[in-house]
């Protein structure tokens, strides 16, 4: 989102929306609107509204939604109103329309299912502005932004979360007939109302079934340690809160989440903590009446907790020249030797930017003298020829005895793909052929996995936040690198900070981090205050672009504030509530940027 001058952009929008309009009240929700619409560089002239395939209608809100829709559409036959349930970031999961002629002068705009209506590609209307603004909103005739719009007079309301009131979409009616505002805002309220008050019922149940679930786990014989949750509660038992503290339970906790976000998964996995100990999880998804009410988690403890090294020390090396010393780094890097030496085939997992990457490189350069290193991705094309030749070409790289094949970011292999792969690698499985390493993400694929089975090594990499004491040796060999004089150092303030932040993008987003650091800063000590925005944050989410920008916007002025929502939120031009619904979004708190 861009910035701008308090009051500047909002004037030139009121003088272009009193202009068009005509309109003395200029009502500030719409101006401000207009003023949104100016900066995100919306063309009135034309319309421009994003199609997405296969929108989620698996979700929380479309399910409770779609039979309310239905119900009502039958009631609207023939009348000339549409209405649309939209998810929080503007994309039409569904409409429901009967007269003709409305149809028509809909999909003449494209207001239909899979398109974006989000206020930065179409400007002001019902749908786009209640999402930005957090308010229902009546946008009538030449109040929306764009001229293809005009015909319409939408009423829209933002749908939030029974709980945790949290964004989840919006309630939309559109018609073409003039002087029924005061019924449709009246009428959509009332729907908007009739739909949280199903995705709480909804909720509800999916709580009672999860609590069900997870007492029968206590209930077991040897019940040990048991964790239960989904989007919205988390359960566990005394023997699990008493046995795992400290970044051992953040660290659990946060790989139970991506289990249980990821129905497809359960059976056994196993995780490496902080301390060294191993979790292993025994996953079983609750479901009810067709759908996933969460996950519950019976937990076996390995090992006993390891002392870690002293912040100060050095960091102890696994002999590959790979930085790091927490136990479930070096464990991952012992086994993946293991592995590599035995010539045993390989599946690393592990989160973008990890390092699965760079772990293979290290081996290849330790212990591949001789053999030659070749990597491979999925194809770009679904289309037959295509994944034949990359069959194809696997195959022949395999066969050579000299090869250490890595096949990257397998967890982007559709079903059909996945299975060819697995068939061939069946077929060769026995013959002397090259060494086969396979890369991806945790969490996309479910346990038994034929390309699981066909390796004869698991191995997990950690992320970045699981491994803190990591951080601060990462940091500085970035710095040398990018710094070689070998000027900066990191104050304890900024060392505090970069342990704090989660790293969705891991290693590679910390390094991108020392780099611009040692490039934009010419003092000999980095300090809290000179750390970009991203570090402030406490989201695990990894960014769109234009995401990453609106969350440095609201970073930047909040920083200009000393912390005022309030002023920050009237600089950017959106409500405060919008602000505080951003500021969850996106893990900021006030408090902590100092």
């Amino acid at each position: 989102m861009p910035r701008h001058q308090p009051g500047s952009s909002l004037r030139a929008a009121r003088e272009l929306y009193l202009e068009v309009t005509k309109d003395p009240s200029a009502r500030p929700l719409v101006v401000a609107s207009w003023q949104r619409s100016l900066e995100h560089r919306v063309k009135s002239g034309s319309l421009d509204a994003p199609y997405l395939d296969n929108p989620n209608l698996d979700s929380p809100l479309a399910r409770a939604a779609l039979p309310i829709l239905d119900r009502l559409h039958e009631q609207l036959a023939d009348d000339p109103v549409s209405m649309m349930i939209t998810d929080r970031n503007g994309v039409v999961l569904s409409r429901k329309v009967s007269h003709e002629g409305l149809t028509t002068n809909l999909n003449r705009v494209r207001l239909a299912p899979g398109h974006v209506f989000a206020e930065r590609y179409v400007g002001t209307n019902g749908i786009g502005t209640a999402l930005a603004s957090g308010r229902p909103v009546m946008i009538a005739g030449r109040e929306h932004y764009v001229e293809a719009l005009r015909d319409f007079h939408c009423a829209a309301v933002p749908i939030l979360h029974p709980t945790r009131r949290t964004l989840l979409g919006a309630f939309n009616l559109t018609t073409i007939r003039q002087g029924s505002d005061g019924m449709l805002m009246a009428f959509a309220r009332s729907v908007a109302a009739q739909i949280e008050g199903e995705i709480a019922a909804i909720t509800s149940r999916r709580e009672r079934a999860l609590f069900h679930d997870y007492m029968e786990a206590c209930s077991a014989v040897r019940p040990g340690p048991v964790l239960a949750l989904n989007r919205d509660v988390v359960m566990m038992n005394e023997q699990l809160s008493t046995a795992v503290t400290g970044p051992d339970h953040y660290a659990l906790l946060d790989h139970a989440r991506e289990i249980a976000d990821s129905p497809r998964t359960e059976g056994m996995r196993s995780l490496a903590l902080p301390s060294g100990r191993v979790a292993e999880l025994r996953v079983s998804r609750c479901r009810r009446e067709d759908s996933d009410a969460g996950a519950v988690f019976r937990v076996r403890l390995i090992g006993r907790p390891q002392p870690g090294p002293a912040v100060s020390a050095a960091p102890a090396r696994s002999g590959l020249a790979l930085i790091g010393s927490s136990p479930n780094w070096l464990r991952a890097v012992d086994d993946s030797r293991a592995a590599f030496v035995a010539g045993t085939s390989l599946h690393l997992l592990g989160e973008a930017g990890a390092g699965k990457r760079t772990l293979v490189e290290a081996l290849h350069r330790a212990h591949g003298a001789g053999r030659r290193l070749e990597m491979t991705q999925p194809p770009l094309s679904d289309a037959p020829a295509v994944t034949e030749a990359w069959l194809h070409d696997i195959g022949e790289l395999l066969a050579v005895p000299s090869h250490v094949v890595v096949v990257r970011d397998v967890h982007l292999l559709g079903d059909q793909l996945r299975q060819r792969l697995g068939n061939l690698l069946t077929h060769l499985d026995g013959t002397a052929g090259g060494q086969l390493i396979l890369t991806g993400q945790p969490s996309m694929v479910g346990t038994g996995d034929q390309l699981d089975q066909l390796c004869g090594a698991l191995v997990e990499v950690p992320p970045l936040r699981r491994r803190p004491a990591d951080i601060e040796h990462l940091a500085r060999f970035f710095l040398r690198k990018y710094r070689p004089s070998g000027e900066s150092g990191l104050a304890a303030d900024a060392l505090t900070m970069l342990q704090r932040c989660p790293w969705p993008e891991n290693v590679r987003q910390l390094e991108s981090v020392m780099r611009g650091l040692a490039r934009r800063l010419a003092g000999p000590m980095i300090r809290a205050e000179d750390l970009p925005p991203e570090c402030r944050v406490a989201s695990h989410k990894v960014l769109t672009t234009i995401e990453a920008l609106e969350r440095d916007a609201i970073l930047r002025g909040l920083m200009d504030h000393n912390s005022n929502v309030q002023r920050t939120a009237q600089d950017l031009g959106i409500s405060r509530a919008t602000m505080y619904r951003k500021m969850r979004r996106y893990g900021i708190v006030p408090s902590s940027l100092g």
